[in-house]
């Protein structure tokens, strides 16, 4: 026991310091991107604002209303929570070159409405209309933030911009050169399609586990991984670029969706991983049911309004957060497991997502872009539990060997003492053979019905064992089909029975191997005669075959088996010694299968036609059209 408990700890203390380096690195590395990134853009921080409380101004009211009535938000910074009312903003736009494209860029995808007036000299020089309550295809540049194509002007430029949303109200404007924008954008499309690739691979990869290993654990990893994903796209954007473009609807109702889902699988995830049933039965079956109250959440949010989703799911995004991050940090407490890897790695997408709960509700103010810091989170966190479950699932395995090797051992070690003690004791003898001879009862009633099983099997399979082609069992069901499908595309079908002349004659003379002989022969020669997919040859029974020839008219099936009865007639088999020559009798049905007569119909009348052909002096072929009216027989 001592070594496993060794191991856990190892694997444990390693996988804590992979993700404290991980942690230092991004710290260290994280201000030089956000430099790289911030230095391309000019942030437009002047802005004064203006609420429509009544939702009745319009461009030109707007316009004219005077500067003291104008305001400047706090510090700059453009969130404004939850609010229900228009706003309007206005800003300048100076000391831009004409000779360059310039885009103005308002860094907040999830915004209802969004009209844009950009205003010159003279009046309006052009106006856009778009927000993600309107489809996709509407925006003047396809992109996942709102863009807006400046005027090419020397002259000054006022911008007016209405903002109407159902949710958190925020507003992060930029102005790029289009050169500029495209460099930088690229980059960050290739840093979000890594990111997603990288979710979607390990949602695929532990579904793959699932499917093998038949552990739930695996299933619900994945679910969670896909739609934590989905609800990051949702966030940023590329949802709606990519998946639902024409569906506003649902662009509105994506991102609480996905992300009351994605907590619901991660609170099942917690319960499972960390084994919180061991622990506390009470605490593990309140998480269950919580999760459930989740799950139904995330499908109610479908069909109730923005208004109440938008502060709803927020406030249920915070419970749940905090609720799962309270029982890590008590089972970290106590000792479990990897409780202690799933706090860290869980933090800063934890931190990331509170923080941005805050800020939506306009409780408290953030100065760093959160919304990346919880991609990079999502990135930690999936990585790190991902190679927690892989490294949980390997413990659990050997912790199962190493049950089983006790098992045994403990097994050997009574047969051991038994042994002894019928040596020592030899009154005891009556008793110990009683209980092998009830081993070996027990052992043999196993070989038993594992040889009944076998059989089984061997019987559900469709290859015959003798000839290789397919057997009776598989004939049955095609048949079936075959005449279904006639049936359902009106199309012929046609069967045909065959057998082997005075068989009985060759095993009696020759023996039954020389038998078997000519039985593979013929088939091989019927199995090469066919040459299209769809026709299939099935040994019925003994010396008996049948072909099963759909979309195939009387005259071209009697054309194929008569060659095969001319082949067959001029086939000489030799085995053990002998040569034989055999010939073979036919009888061919064929019919558009009717929907008001019995399935084995055209089969019996194959079966007629082969007697026919046996009372006929045998070594030929008659073949019969069963129609609508009458009977038609062919020979």
């Amino acid at each position: 026991m001592q070594p496993e408990s060794l191991q856990v700890k190892i694997n444990t203390n390693w996988l804590l310091a992979v993700v404290v380096l991980f942690c230092i690195l991004v710290a260290i590395l994280y201000p030089n991107i956000q430099h790289t990134l911030g230095s391309a853009s000019s942030p437009v921080t002047d802005i004064e604002y203006l609420v429509d409380v009544d939702n009745q101004l319009d461009l030109p009211a707007v316009m004219n209303v005077s500067s003291q009535q104008w305001q400047n938000h706090p510090a700059g910074q453009y969130s404004f929570g939850m609010l229900k009312s228009p706003h309007w903003f206005k800003f300048t736009l100076s000391h831009l070159d004409a000779k360059q494209a310039w885009l103005l860029e308002v860094d907040y995808p999830l915004l209802d409405k969004v009209s844009v007036w950009f205003a010159g000299n003279a009046g309006i020089l052009t106006e856009y209309h778009t927000g993600d309550s309107l489809p996709f295809s509407l925006r003047p540049v396809a992109n996942e933030s709102f863009l807006f194509p400046v005027p090419k002007t020397e002259q000054l430029l006022t911008v007016y911009m209405r903002v109407e949303t159902a949710g958190a109200l925020r507003l992060s404007v930029n102005v790029w050169s289009e050169s500029d924008y495209i460099s930088v954008v690229g980059e960050y499309s290739i840093i979000m399609g890594l990111f997603l690739g990288l979710m979607l691979a390990m949602g695929i990869s532990n579904f793959f586990y699932f499917v093998t290993t038949r552990s739930r654990i695996f299933a619900v990893y994945s679910a969670y991984v896909m739609f934590l994903a989905l609800s990051l796209a949702s966030r940023h954007g590329q949802g709606y670029k990519f998946l639902w473009s024409e569906s506003p609807w649902f662009q509105q109702h994506a991102l609480p969706f996905f992300s009351i889902i994605a907590v619901a699988f991660f609170i099942i995830f917690c319960n499972l991983l960390l084994e919180v049933k061991q622990h506390n039965f009470k605490l593990s079956r309140t998480l269950t049911r919580l999760a459930a109250v989740y799950l139904a959440c995330g499908v109610v949010s479908l069909i109730l309004p923005l208004s109440v989703i938008n502060s709803g799911f927020l406030l249920m995004l915070l419970a749940g957060g905090l609720l799962i991050y309270g029982v890590t940090i008590w089972l970290w407490i106590k000792g479990v497991g990897f409780a202690g890897v799933y706090t860290l790695a869980s933090s800063v997408l934890l931190f990331s997502g509170f923080m941005i709960c805050l800020d939506y509700l306009n409780i408290a103010k953030l100065d760093v872009p959160a919304d990346y810091l919880i991609v990079l989170g999502a990135a930690i966190e999936v990585l790190i539990l991902a190679l927690v479950l892989a490294i949980n699932n390997n413990q659990q395995r050997q912790a199962l060997q190493v049950a089983q090797n006790q098992l045994l051992a403990k097994a050997m070690e009574e047969r051991q003492n038994q042994e002894s003690i019928l040596a020592a004791q030899e009154n005891a003898k009556e008793d110990l053979e009683y209980k092998v001879q009830e081993r070996t009862l027990e052992l043999e009633i196993a070989l038993r019905e594992l040889s009944e099983t076998n059989r089984e099997l061997q019987e559900k399979t469709t290859l015959d064992a003798l000839t290789g082609v397919r057997n009776r069992s598989y004939f049955d069901k095609k048949y079936l089909a075959e005449i279904r499908r006639s049936r359902r595309e009106r199309t012929q079908l046609s069967v045909v029975m065959i057998d082997i002349d005075h068989f009985k004659n060759i095993n009696d003379k020759y023996g039954h191997l020389v038998g078997d002989e000519c039985i593979k022969s013929v088939a091989n020669t019927l199995k090469n005669a066919l040459k299209r997919p769809s026709d299939d040859l099935c040994r019925y029974g003994g010396e008996e075959f049948v072909l099963i020839l759909p979309s195939t008219e009387l005259a071209g099936a009697t054309s194929l088996v008569e060659q095969v009865r001319q082949a067959i007639a001029e086939l000489v088999i030799k085995a053990d010694g002998f040569s034989i020559s055999l010939t073979i009798s036919a009888g061919i049905a064929t019919a558009v299968a009717n929907p008001h007569e019995a399935e084995d119909v055209i089969l019996a009348a194959a079966d007629q036609q082969l007697y026919l052909a046996k009372d006929s002096g045998r070594n030929n072929v008659q073949g019969v059209f069963l129609s609508d009216d009458a009977d038609t027989s062919q020979e």
